[in-house]
């Protein structure tokens, strides 16, 4: 294939991947209750080693591991977070706790710049203040019934999702410098697969025939959805890349207005504009349109 372009390898290729987990989440949605959390998890897994089983032989590459100890913490903080992820959405249903998992990109953002040295601009700061806002009242306006946050195990489990999730992100980041996506995406497969099947083993449920789609579609548009992720994460900081990726709530949200006929509450729609808004800020495509580049001395 030809090299991608350079100007289309970061954020554009974070907005492609945030769609993705938003038609995996869709796929999530409607298994949801009748397998075990441990099964999904599983299978999402078990999908991407099949497709790496494949890439790797097709290609003609092998899997690096040039610092395994990084690239084993890599697959350990992105299974936990998944694992953690599911069970949030057992104990408090989708809303609140996709919520606390969406804080992921500022702790990533920390985690940045103390691990990895990384600098946040006004522009990314304000940006993510502004998506995690937005993606936060899309979430929000799902919840039925007045479902609110509790300190129970769920909420800790989707805040602990959170944290791994931004210590898998800063491994990758660390990791995409003598790394391929590819072989950043085995390990997070491997050890995923390992966090979710004790967990399978002791609550497994009966799989229909009509589970077997959605569950295909789980597998198949998370692996999309990370090896591309994965890849742009090599152009762009944690903290930019964190407010990008905020567009999976809102890309969830109308997903589930186009396909399951959820209304199309006020709150949501101000929601997405906020946080489509923050992208295009924090990313400095407004910012380049509104403020002239100054032009060079003679």
């Amino acid at each position: 294939m030809p090299p991608i372009p350079e100007r289309l390898r970061g954020s554009p290729l974070l907005v492609v991947s945030s769609f993705m987990f938003a038609v995996m989440a869709f796929c999530a949605r409607t298994v949801a209750g009748r397998l075990s959390v441990g099964q999904v998890v599983c299978a999402r897994f078990v999908i991407g080693l099949v497709f790496l089983a494949f890439y790797f032989p097709l290609t003609g590459t092998r899997p690096r591991m040039g610092r395994p100890g990084l690239w084993a913490l890599r697959g350990i903080f992105g299974g936990g977070s998944v694992y953690f992820y599911f069970v949030a959405i057992d104990r408090l249903a989708v809303g609140p706790a996709t919520l606390l998992n969406s804080c992921w990109p500022i702790c990533a953002a920390i985690l940045g710049i103390f691990i990895l040295g990384e600098r946040v601009n006004g522009y990314l700061a304000t940006g993510l203040m502004a998506t995690t806002f937005g993606a936060g009242l899309v979430i929000w306006s799902t919840v039925q019934g007045g479902l609110g946050l509790t300190l129970g195990v769920g909420a800790w489990a989707g805040a602990l999702s959170a944290v791994l999730s931004g210590a898998a992100v800063i491994a990758l980041r660390a990791l995409r410098g003598d790394t391929d996506a590819a072989s950043i995406f085995l390990s997070f497969c491997f050890f995923g697969l390992l966090v979710g099947v004790p967990f399978a083993v002791q609550d497994w449920r009966p799989v229909s025939a009509d589970m077997m789609l959605p569950l295909l579609g789980v597998g198949l548009a998370s692996v999309a959805g990370q090896m591309i992720f994965t890849y742009a994460m090599g152009y762009v900081t944690a903290a930019a890349g964190g407010i990008t990726t905020q567009l999976t709530p809102a890309f969830s949200w109308l997903l589930g207005a186009l396909l399951l006929g959820e209304p199309l509450l006020p709150l949501a729609m101000v929601g997405s504009l906020v946080c489509m808004g923050g992208v295009l800020w924090g990313t400095g495509l407004v910012p380049r349109l509104l403020i002239p580049a100054a032009k060079p001395s003679p």
